[in-house]
């Protein structure tokens, strides 16, 4: 008898709106929604900033294949810069009808508001581009290797300085 008595208790009690009004069931819920919001946006953000940086990268491997292509149809390598405004500059290929890095036969379009700044000679090239977070990335005709934040000296070609970056 004692048994179903306890069932009966504790099937009324579970079944009751005790449990949906409970004020300490409510709090925890609360609390448990609001980490889950403050962890998932500092997560966004820091997928947003990867994805500005990652774009770097990639204009710095587009700069590396258009510099290819500039020395394989006129036998030089290209200065090129590119300012946050979006202003081109740079030395143009004579034998590819005076068209700048950017609209070689590989041509590329970068990613807006970064600054990037290549420096070439005959012989070698290196590029360094600013990404919307503000990381400077570099890479250089020695290397495939992409260097965040300096490259030394050894990674570039000796006869080449620097561009200068924000």
């Amino acid at each position: 008898m004692t048994t179903n008595r306890f069932r009966d208790r504790a099937r009324r009690w579970f079944r009751g709106e005790r449990g949906a009004t409970d004020p300490i069931l409510v709090i925890a819920a609360i609390a448990v929604s609001l980490v889950l919001l403050v962890g998932g946006s500092f997560a966004v953000a820091g997928m947003i900033a990867n994805g500005k940086n990652l774009n770097a990268q990639g204009d710095l491997d587009k700069i590396a294949t258009a510099e290819a292509s500039a020395q394989a149809s006129a036998n030089t390598y290209l200065n090129w810069a590119i300012t946050t405004a979006g202003v081109v500059t740079g030395t143009s290929d004579a034998q590819n009808g005076n068209v700048t890095l950017d609209k070689e036969s590989v041509g590329f379009t970068t990613t807006a508001n970064e600054e990037i700044k290549v420096v070439a000679n005959g012989n070698a090239w290196v590029a360094g581009v600013v990404s919307q977070t503000g990381t400077i990335y570099w890479r250089s005709s020695l290397s495939a290797t992409t260097y965040k934040g300096t490259i030394t000296a050894s990674q570039y070609d000796s006869s080449l300085t620097l561009p200068t970056l924000p």
